[in-house]
Parts: structure tokens; C-alpha cells; sequence
């Protein structure tokens, strides 16, 4: 009697212990992840603002249903009526994945510093990067129960017929990839400015961003919906291969830099951005010249806008990396190269103005090389029908390499008053991109008014004895009417000479200034 009641009662105690067992491995799945997570997701998820927004979007998802499915009776049932019906549901999703959530996260991280709840979180066991990622993954973990909630409506749209599947999914990929994209770019706004008159310009800054963002992305998808997806299989593949990869790219590029600023002076701050720039250049570099093999014509606008990102890119970050501090912590010289081959070849992503300085100046110098060498493909390739290597040189060679010649020389005299500024003050880097841009308007300004001045104030032609540093005439001559080659090489050596007094000026940069760790610090560390 009593073996018969345990084998009745043995599954229902089965199945008590097998819950007992997920709810101690949840827990414990709980505890290991990112604690900043955790309080977010709770947060958020009672916040007003989620409730809000995931009430209005679920009431404005039926009403949708309702009033798209009766304005197209009763054509609905003999007729396609998916592009209509799915516009509807794209921009009820659209508006609080690409702007609701990404300000949400923006302010969620401006908060913690207004707050000072940042300061103590640094004085835990958290690194910036927990930080970070939390936020982000919140963000995330919101995106997801948009997309759930609104799932069905999709599937349902989809069902009315006409609108393919590769389509139905590319809308969504847009989606995600671009959310997730603008809601880094939130994090990355929140701790740029101090100042509160700062911070309201930044998120003006970032509304406009979104709003673009989203005007852009909307006008691609009812694009799509409407007339097709025009591109070909492999430019397709390509576009949603070469997308995913910038946009990761760029993400990691901006959290970095985020995690940067969340970083203490002490730490060393500067070599992992330098390692995600290179990151973030390599894959630029590898979409521009897959275009150019992949999509031979079609990729010539791939590689234009390449050019014109790495060259904005390389020209902020190269102006802040020159204004750098080059006082140094003990806990930063801890860590830097000891060998001679490794400060040969690692010294350059350690902080510091002058490694800085050497390290701009060289990716600059390899991506003007790799510059030239895609003119000259494009040339023997006939890739650009009806365009020799003459006007190639005119439209892109000589503009690219005096391009790069002015922002080395400027990169240079900046350095050196960024060193004037720091023997009495402690500025930060932002104030180099600031010196930067005042150092090429004035070599743009003064040289044209006094030529101007000198003729009377007649209309004046490009004159290389005047106007060598004047970056904004030459460019425009180059493009314009063409500059002979001794002009070009002439700015093109200066370049060069200024780049290697800076080189010479920076021999100290590998000499070993490693100290030995300290004692108590090797055991905290566990060495």
C-alpha cells in the first residue's frame, strides 16, 4: 500500500525538484550577469515611460488593424493589400525604436552622472565597459518586446499579399541595426558635455541625429514596400554584409569611447580606443575595396563615401590624440611595453601626445598610400568608364593627397600649441579638435586677405607663392582646373618634413619608462 503511494506521489515531487533546480539555475544565471542590467531592465521595465510607450504602441497597433483592414474592404480580399498595411505597422514600431529608447538612454546615463550615482559605481567592482553594456542591453532587452508585441501584426500584414519575405525581413534588419545604432550613439552623447548649457545642446544635437536617422531609413523602407528592393543578389549580400559590419564597427568605436570617459585619469584611456579605430578603419578599408571588386561601377559611390568617412574620422581623432596629456600614472607606466621590439611596435598606442602624433600621422600616411594605389586599379580596371587616369588624378588622386598633406601639417602645429597651452593649464582633448579647426580657417583666411589686399582687392587667381597653406583654395583649384605636379609635390614634402621633425621631436617616446608594480598592488591583482 505504501510502494503504491510513493509511485503515485514520486512525478508530482519530480516535478517540484526539477522546478526547485531551474529556479536556483536562474538565479544563479541572475547573479552572473551584468548587475547594471539587472537594475536597469527593473527600472525600465517600471518606468513610466515604458508604460506609456508600450501602451500607446499596442493601442495604436490595434486601432491600425481596425481602421487599415475597413478602409481597404473589399478590395482587401481579392486585392493585395500588404504595402499599405505594412507602412502602418513600420511606423508604429519605427518611433520608439529609433527615438524613444535611444533618448531613453541617453538620459538613463546622463542621469547617473547628475546624479553622482556614476562615482559610486566606479568606487565598485564595475568597469566602465559593465556599465556601458548594461545600458545598452537594456535598451535592447526593450527593443525585443517592441518587436514581440508587434510581431503579429507583421505576420499579419505579410499575409495580405504584397510584400515578399526578403522584404518583410529586410524591414525588420533595418530596424534592429538602426536602432541599436542610434541608441549607442545616445550612450555616446551622455558624458560629452559637463556643462548644462552643454548637455541641452547635445541632445538638440541628437534629436536632430535621430530625426534624420529616421527620416532616412523610413524613405528606404517605403521604398522597398512600394517599388521592390532594385539591388541585384550579390549587391544584396553585399550591402547587408557591409552594413552589419560598419555598424558593428562603428558601435564598438563609440562605446569604446563612451567607456573611455566613464574611465578615471588615472587609467590609461587611449589605447583602447586607438586598437577599435584601427578596428573601424580595417573594415572601412575592406568594404571599399569589396566594392570596387564585387560591384566594379556600382561600388564607385561605396568607395567615395568610405573615403570621405575615414578621412572626417581620421581628422577628429587625430586632433584630439595630439592634444593629449603627457603626464603619465604610475598605474598607466605599469603597463607599458618593456622589450625593445614591443616599444618598437606598441609604443604607439600608449598615451600621450607624442605617441599620438606619430601614430596619426602613420595610419594617415598608409591610407593616403592605399589611396593612390585605388586610383591607379581604378584606372587599369575600366572600372570608371570614360574617365582616365588624368581625371581620375584630378577628381581623386592629387585632392586626396594634398587633403592629407594639410591635415598632417596641421596635426603638427597644433601639437605644439597644445604643448605652449599645457605648461600652464590642463585643457581637455576636445579643446585640440577646437585648435584645429581655428589653425585651418586661419591658414585659410589670412593668406587669401592679403593677397586680396595686395591687388587692391581685385579678383584674384590661385597664386602657390600666396596661397601654399590656404587648404580651401588649393582643393578647390585641384578639383577646379587641375594643379601641375610640381605644386602638389611641393605640399606633399612640406608634409613630409613636418612629419618627420615631429617623429625626431618624439624620441623619447621609446625609451623604457616602465616602473616595477608594487608588492601589495601584484597581490590585490593576484600575480
Amino acid at each position: 500500500m505504501s510502494l503504491a503511494v510513493e509511485q503515485q506521489e514520486s512525478p508530482v515531487s519530480f516535478f517540484a525538484d526539477w522546478l526547485d533546480s531551474l529556479d536556483r539555475r536562474c538565479e544563479r544565471f541572475g547573479d552572473a550577469i551584468n548587475p547594471i542590467l539587472v537594475k536597469e531592465t527593473r527600472q525600465s521595465l517600471k518606468s513610466r515611460q515604458f508604460v506609456v510607450t508600450f501602451s500607446l504602441i499596442l493601442f495604436a497597433a490595434l486601432a491600425w488593424t481596425v481602421a487599415g483592414s475597413l478602409s481597404m474592404m473589399p478590395q482587401i480580399y481579392t486585392s493585395p493589400s500588404a504595402p499599405r498595411m505594412m507602412i502602418g505597422y513600420y511606423a508604429v514600431l519605427a518611433l520608439p525604436m529609433m527615438l524613444v529608447v535611444p533618448l531613453a538612454a541617453y538620459r538613463s546615463l546622463e542621469s547617473e552622472i547628475d546624479d553622482g550615482t556614476l562615482e559610486l559605481l566606479s568606487i565598485t567592482t564595475l568597469s566602465p565597459w559593465q556599465i556601458v553594456l548594461g545600458k545598452l542591453f537594456s535598451a535592447m532587452l526593450q527593443m525585443l518586446l517592441y518587436f514581440v508585441t508587434l510581431f503579429p501584426c507583421l505576420a499579419y500584414a505579410y499575409s495580405l499579399r504584397g510584400v515578399d519575405l526578403p522584404t518583410t525581413l529586410l524591414i525588420i534588419g533595418s530596424l534592429a541595426v538602426a536602432g541599436m545604432v542610434l541608441t549607442v550613439m545616445g550612450l555616446f552623447f551622455a558624458p560629452v558635455s559637463k556643462g548644462r548649457g552643454g548637455r541641452v545642446m547635445t541632445m538638440l544635437v541628437l534629436i536632430i541625429v535621430l530625426l534624420l536617422a529616421e527620416y532616412g531609413v523610413s524613405a528606404m523602407v517605403i521604398g522597398m514596400v512600394f517599388y521592390g528592393n532594385p539591388l541585384t543578389t550579390t549587391d544584396l549580400v553585399f550591402t547587408v554584409l557591409a552594413t552589419v559590419a560598419f555598424a558593428i564597427a562603428a558601435s564598438h568605436l563609440m562605446l569604446t569611447a563612451t567607456a573611455a570617459q566613464l574611465t578615471p585619469e588615472t587609467e590609461n584611456r587611449s589605447t583602447a580606443i586607438r586598437l577599435s579605430l584601427l578596428g573601424f578603419t580595417v573594415v572601412c578599408v575592406t568594404i571599399s575595396a569589396a566594392s570596387l571588386v564585387l560591384l566594379e561601377q556600382r561600388g564607385i559611390g561605396i568607395y567615395m563615401i568610405s573615403l570621405f568617412v575615414l578621412s572626417a574620422i581620421w581628422t577628429i581623432s587625430g586632433a584630439m590624440m595630439v592634444s593629449e596629456s603627457d603626464t603619465m600614472t604610475p598605474r598607466i607606466r605599469r603597463e607599458l611595453p618593456q622589450s625593445f621590439l614591443a616599444r618598437l611596435m606598441l609604443t604607439w598606442l600608449t598615451p600621450g601626445p607624442a605617441t599620438g602624433t606619430i601614430f596619426t600621422i602613420t595610419c594617415i600616411g598608409l591610407l593616403t598610400v592605399l589611396q593612390q594605389l585605388s586610383v591607379q586599379y581604378i584606372a587599369n580596371t575600366g572600372i570608371a568608364r570614360g574617365t582616365g587616369i588624368g581625371r581620375l588624378n584630378a577628381y581623386i588622386g592629387d585632392p586626396g593627397l594634398l587633403y592629407a598633406s594639410y591635415v598632417v601639417g596641421y596635426l603638427v602645429i597644433v601639437r605644439v600649441m597644445m604643448w605652449a597651452i599645457r605648461l600652464r593649464n590642463n585643457p581637455r582633448v576636445e579643446i585640440g579638435l577646437a585648435a584645429f579647426v581655428v589653425v585651418a580657417v586661419l591658414a585659410a583666411l589670412l593668406p587669401y586677405s592679403l593677397q586680396l589686399h595686395y591687388y587692391d582687392y581685385q579678383q584674384i587667381s590661385y597664386d602657390p607663392a600666396w596661397q601654399i597653406t590656404n587648404w580651401a583654395f588649393t582643393l578647390f583649384t585641384a578639383l577646379d582646373q587641375g594643379l601641375p605636379a610640381w605644386q602638389v609635390h611641393n605640399i606633399v614634402g612640406g608634409a613630409i618634413c613636418l612629419s618627420l621633425m615631429a617623429v625626431f621631436a618624439s624620441w623619447k617616446a621609446t625609451r623604457p619608462r616602465t616602473i616595477a608594480t608594487p608588492e601589495n598592488v601584484r597581490k590585490e591583482l593576484g600575480l
